[in-house]
This record gives C-alpha cells, sequence and structure tokens, in this order.
C-alpha cells in the first residue's frame, strides 16, 4: 500500500487449457466487432433511442450521452475515430475439468475504452514460453503468439499518422496524450506502450489527467515555453467511470476533448457503444443486421443470454426478474460499468431486484451466467503463492482507425489476455484485485 514502492502484477504460475477450435473462432470474430462497435457508435439516432431509459436511471450514462450529442451540434472537428478494444469471453461447460478442452465461448463483454494489461499479457506469456521450453510437461497445451503491445502501438501509430496526414503544418511538436488518471498504480503497463511507441514508430507519449487540459480554439495544446506540444492524439487509460469525474472540470475537460481536432481513442460514442445495455439490444433478433447482415450470425453465436429490465419491455421484464430472484445463482446483474467489482451476484442480485423500483431497475441488464470449467493452479499475488481450484477468462484485444465515413485506415487483431481467478471468485478485474493473468494453452 506504500505509494513509492513497486508490487508485482498478481500472475498464474501456469498457463490455462483452452480449446484451440473456440481460441480461433473469437480472434476471427474481433475483426467484426470493431466494425460493428464503429457502426453502433455512428449511428447516434439508435444510441439515444436504445439508451434513452438507461440514461434516465443512471446519472453517469446521461452525461456521456448528453455530451455525445452537445459535440455533434457544435459539428465534428475530427471524424476519425481510434478504437484500442477487447473482447472478453468464458467458457461455458458445466462441471467440466479444463483439461478437457470442452466449452463452449461466450462473450462477457466488450471493452471500448482504457483496455489494459495488453503489455503485462505478452510478459506473461513469454514466462509461460520460457517455463514451457525450460520444464519439461509445465504446458498441457500449445501457447499462440501473443503481439498484444506491438499491435496497440500500431494502431496509436496509426492514428498518429493520420492526424500528421490530416494537419501536416505546426509551430509544436506532436505527441500522443495518455489521459490517466491521478495516483495511478498501473503504470508499467501504460510505459511499455509508452516506449513501444517510440522504439516501433518513433512517436512520443506523454502522460496526462483530465486536470491538465484547457480550453482551446480545436488543438489540444499542453505544456509551456519550448516543452509545448499537441495532441494528435488522446488515447483514454481513465474517464471509464464517475469516480474519474470528481467536479465539474473534469467533464469540461472531456468536452474540450471531444470537440478538438485530436483524435479520439474512445470517442464518447464509442464509450457509449460499449455499455451493457448497448451489449444486451445487440443480442435481439435482428439487430446486427441492420448494420452486418453477414456477420450478425457468427456475432451472436458468441452472446450469452441477455434481458433488458426497461420499463417498457413490461411483462417481459416482470417474468425474468421473477426467474432471477428464484434462482440467483443463474444470473449476474450489471451496470454501465467498467473497471471490475461493480456486478451484481447471488444473494446481493436478489437482495437489489427485489428493492429496486423499475426506474431504477432499468440502469441495469441480467446476463445468464456462465459455468466455465476448472481446474487445480497457482496463482502468484504479493509474492506469495496460491493453490486452488481456479477459472478463467480470455480477452482477444482488436484495433480499428475509421475515417468517419464507414471506411477502415488500419485495422488488426494483435493477440489476447487471458486471467485465471480463483474458483468462486465472481468478479474478474486484475487491477481490482480479482484476478491474475495469465495465458491460454491451446488444446
Amino acid at each position: 500500500d506504500d505509494p513509492k514502492l513497486y508490487g508485482h502484477a498478481p500472475f498464474a504460475l501456469e498457463p490455462f487449457p483452452f480449446p484451440r477450435s473456440e481460441y480461433e473462432r473469437v480472434v476471427a470474430l474481433q475483426p467484426a466487432f470493431g466494425r460493428l462497435v464503429d457502426c453502433v457508435a455512428r449511428d447516434s439516432e439508435w444510441l439515444e433511442d436504445t439508451l434513452k431509459e438507461t440514461a434516465a436511471s443512471d446519472e453517469f450514462t446521461r452525461k456521456l450521452l448528453e455530451l455525445r450529442r452537445e459535440t455533434d451540434a457544435k459539428g465534428l472537428k475530427q471524424t476519425c475515430s481510434l478504437g484500442l478494444l477487447r473482447s472478453d469471453y468464458m467458457l461455458d461447460a458445466p462441471g467440466s475439468k479444463a483439461e478437457d478442452g470442452s466449452g463452449r465461448a461466450l462473450q462477457v463483454e466488450l471493452n471500448t475504452i482504457a483496455s489494459s494489461f495488453g503489455c503485462l499479457s505478452t510478459v506473461v506469456s513469454g514466462l509461460h514460453s520460457y517455463i514451457a521450453q525450460k520444464y519439461e510437461g509445465a504446458s498441457a497445451g500449445t501457447l499462440p503468439p501473443n503481439g498484444a503491445k506491438d499491435g496497440l502501438c500500431a494502431g496509436l501509430a496509426a492514428a498518429h499518422a493520420e492526424f500528421v496526414r490530416q494537419f501536416p503544418s505546426s509551430d509544436v511538436p506532436r505527441r500522443v496524450a495518455m489521459v490517466v488518471q491521478p495516483g495511478e498504480r498501473n503504470q508499467m503497463d501504460q510505459r511499455m506502450l509508452e516506449h513501444g511507441l517510440w522504439e516501433g514508430h518513433g512517436v512520443d507519449l506523454r502522460r496526462v489527467t483530465l486536470l491538465d487540459v484547457e480550453e482551446n480554439d480545436g488543438s489540444l495544446i499542453f505544456g509551456e515555453g519550448d516543452d509545448k506540444w499537441e495532441a494528435s492524439v488522446v488515447y483514454f487509460r481513465a474517464g471509464y467511470a464517475p469516480d474519474d469525474y470528481s467536479s465539474d472540470k473534469e467533464w469540461q475537460a472531456r468536452a474540450v476533448i471531444e470537440e478538438s481536432k485530436a483524435i479520439k481513442c474512445p470517442t464518447v460514442a464509442y464509450q457509449l457503444a460499449g455499455t451493457k445495455k448497448v451489449q444486451q439490444a445487440l443480442a435481439a433478433p435482428g439487430v446486427i443486421e441492420k448494420w452486418l447482415p453477414s456477420d450478425a450470425d457468427s456475432l451472436r453465436g458468441v452472446f450469452a443470454g441477455l434481458y433488458s429490465l426497461d420499463v417498457a419491455d413490461g411483462d417481459a421484464v416482470d417474468a425474468i426478474v421473477a426467474e432471477a430472484i428464484n434462482n440467483p445463482s443463474k444470473f449476474v446483474c450489471k451496470p454501465q460499468r467498467e473497471g471490475g467489482g461493480n456486478n451484481l451476484y447471488g444473494d446481493e442480485l436478489k437482495e437489489s431486484l427485489m428493492k429496486f423500483s423499475p426506474q431504477e431497475r432499468a440502469a441495469y441488464v441480467l446476463m445468464d451466467r456462465i459455468q466455465p470449467p476448472s481446474k487445480e493452479a497457482t496463482l502468484v499475488r504479493g509474492g506469495e503463492s496460491i493453490v486452488g481450484a481456479c477459472v478463467c477468462e480470455l480477452g482477444i484485444y482488436g484495433t480499428i482507425l475509421t475515417d468517419g465515413e464507414g471506411a477502415t485506415i488500419f485495422e488488426n487483431t494483435p493477440g489476447h489476455l487471458l486471467r485465471q481467478k480463483s474458483l468462486g471468485v465472481d468478479e474478474g478485474g486484475v487491477a481490482a484485485g480479482f484476478a491474475c493473468l495469465s495465458s491460454p494453452a491451446l488444446v
């Protein structure tokens, strides 16, 4: 807890078995998920209609929607959007052992802002590769290559290059601005992006907070004197939770960024496209066909059961809420939040649904609880090992840079993040203290 000391990121000593066919399936789907996020983010009418009841119940969603609306009304100075995305999955295989290689991958969520640990995941992949080569029998499967760090850096570099192409002349250097939380603890993952961006592409990155942002004429200028510079890309590793906006100053800063000519990663619209309510709405029959008819069946094939809690959905909501109250272990209740530690499970889910008003309930969605296979594993946290039954969650990274008219300038699917957590632990965030970094061993 001493801010002057470093602590290692929690990690698993061995990789976790994951069926090769399911790994390859979700990797193949990632480009389509990137295009889907872009399509949804640019369909302002659909976003407004989908999130209207959620926004009425959830202040954070409402403020993001208002900001998107105000920015659109003023006219966009920058139509390009950059997404550094991560789609997270768990295997559904009730009562199975992970070593069996069974289970079907179902999407837990699609992260559109501050998708972290792409760099540290490559370090853990290297650790597991080293152990597998040095110690016979240390890995029961094949470790897939993991280029997450380099791929994410390539996405940021592509956005920087596009900005320079659009605005070739400048009196000051152009740099990527990474928006971080004051007192950020997860610095090493972020610093590796900073170093990789410079070493691989010659692009400088500086860390700023929302309070460093000031009013401008469309250019985002930071620093003073000889250290003055302009942000070509604003990459958010903060701004995903209400706690990041402790006053109106942070909201004003977000508006200044949104209205600037810098390329945003993400825009407010991309952030809204990653909400749980949007995830639930996309799972409904016929919705994805609005934008990606040829990919709709494949994308829907990884959705778990998702249920609206909007007041307007009437009897259907009452029925699924009654079922969840009677069988709380079969469901997860999700608010519109990122960062881990926000979902409702078990008795807490039951008690909350019983006391929520219909309007309060609309801030959440219900999802079928995924039943993953387990495996005995060793987790290392704070220099101490913990041995016990564990389950895993796989994240697939993808980048997409679009021009605002449906054309893709750059995209890739560079790598993965696998997290292990002890069986019985509900949440899956590493930074939130619930899970450990790991790798998939394909079986």
